[in-house]
């Protein structure tokens, strides 16, 4: 599973709106998945209100299972091979 509690650093919505092009498409749809069931949620808690994707997003963010602890800051070096800040 993709998606599992980890205390990591959260990454901030626009970080994670950066990633999302890097996910495979089945990553991408447990994405839109759990955004949805989260806009469900907040629909039914408080139905006039506007849905804010960002908000949602960071209610995942930093939930990903197997990341080192210091993934948020050095993700480019993880992913690209970029020094270490």
């Amino acid at each position: 599973m993709l998606l599992s509690v980890v205390k990591v650093p959260c990454m901030s919505a626009r970080e994670i709106i950066e990633e999302l092009p890097r996910l495979t498409p089945a990553e991408l749809l447990e994405v839109e998945n759990r955004l949805r069931e989260l806009q469900r949620r907040t629909a039914s808690v408080a139905p006039d209100a506007p849905v804010r994707w960002g908000e949602a997003l960071l209610e995942i963010a930093g939930t990903a299972e197997g990341l080192p602890p210091d993934f948020a800051e050095n993700h480019d070096h993880y992913l690209h091979g970029a020094p270490k800040q």
